[in-house]
């Protein structure tokens, strides 16, 4: 009994709190619709495997302390096994969001751990991946390190695919590689130094982590564009206003045009199609925001207005390749200026270029 009594305060105090945060991430997805039906699922079914696989390492923990194997032995290692890779899978397929549309060989690696792991727990198939000797002592089989190379296969794909992520956003390389460290060394204590929920526990808090990261990402960037928006604009020129600045205004012409005679489709190829170009040409020397419906900012911190002009004419020439045109104007801001008259006076002149370059189509 006193046994039975300090293992159970101990699961308490080692459990409770995670699972009581993955709960809380369950119910704030259920109730948020910042991200796509399959985003959602993903995480959801993440949360889902962390919450078993809490269970499955407390059956772990307290078969171990027993004199000789159980059936609940084989069953908590079995589906210990097959979680963990299942959880970075989910990872995997959020990190790729923008990239790849979901492709079943993806999954093979998974099916073949979880098929394995599982089969594992069965009397004509232990000894497979593992089995526990006549004294309830771990036993490693020839598929003994398939979960880990699973594992560290997704593991690598997160990282891929936010690094794809990259030029969008600097930053969820660095909160995934993060993770993939916490990661790596909860799974080093658990394995070489026989430390007990380290694993679980981190990826509990890489889910939860994740998910709020990518959330607060969704207020700041455009769904269409993936630039950052208009409050993103402002807030950043309030910051930068004890540097001289270069502010870059642009409006593409015509959209309500596209969208009124050839349909919203149209209209939205229209947009990606010169974000894209935008991209391309000043993401290396300014920040891109879209504005607007049509409207959108560039804020250069290290560049001069030869280098602006220069960039502007790169910009608008290559737009000649496609049926679209965006106006653009600019103007300097000096520590002290007043920012929205600088703003203004950058919206003049794209006004100003707008008008010239609708005449110069008509000529």
């Amino acid at each position: 009994m006193e046994f039975t009594f300090s293992t159970a305060r101990l699961l308490i105090q080692t459990e409770f709190a995670p699972l009581v945060s993955v709960l809380v991430l369950i119910a704030f997805i259920k109730t948020n619709v910042s991200f796509s039906d399959s985003t959602n699922r993903s995480f959801l079914l993440a949360c889902g495997a962390a919450i078993l696989l809490t269970a499955s390492d407390s059956m772990r923990f307290i078969s171990a302390h027993m004199d000789h194997p159980t059936v609940y032995r084989y069953i908590s290692a079995g589906v210990g096994y097959a979680l963990r890779p299942m959880i970075l899978y989910r990872l995997s397929v959020i990190s790729a969001r923008y990239k790849i549309k979901r492709n079943r060989l993806f999954t093979i690696p998974l099916i073949f751990c979880v098929i394995i792991s599982l089969t594992s727990i069965f009397p004509f198939a232990r000894g497979l991946m593992f089995d526990f000797n006549e004294a309830n002592k771990f036993v490693r089989g020839p598929f003994g390190f398939l979960s880990h190379i699973v594992c560290v296969f997704y593991a690598f794909q997160v990282v891929y695919y936010s690094l794809k992520n990259f030029n969008y956003n600097k930053y969820e390389p660095i909160i995934v590689i993060i993770m993939e460290i916490a990661a790596f060394t909860a799974t080093l204590m658990e394995n070489r130094y026989k430390y007990d929920f380290v694993l679980s526990q981190v990826l509990i808090s890489s889910i939860i982590f994740y998910y709020f990261f990518l959330l607060t990402q969704t207020y700041k960037r455009d769904t269409l564009t993936h630039f950052l928006n208009r409050r993103c604009f402002y807030l950043e020129l309030k910051h930068l206003q004890k540097e001289p600045l270069i502010i870059l205004s642009m409006d593409l012409n015509n959209l309500k045009m596209f969208n009124d005679t050839q349909g919203h489709a149209a209209g939205d190829k229209a947009i990606v199609t010169v974000t894209t170009e935008m991209f391309k040409t000043f993401n290396r020397y300014a920040k891109l925001y879209r504005t607007g419906g049509d409207e959108f900012m560039a804020i250069f911190r290290k560049s001069s207005i030869s280098e602006v002009i220069n960039l502007v004419s790169v910009f608008q020439k290559n737009l000649k390749k496609t049926e679209y045109q965006v106006a653009c104007g600019y103007a300097s801001y000096t520590p002290g200026d007043d920012i929205e008259k600088i703003i203004s006076l950058s919206d003049e002149r794209m006004y100003e270029n707008k008008v010239n370059l609708k005449q110069s189509k008509n000529i």
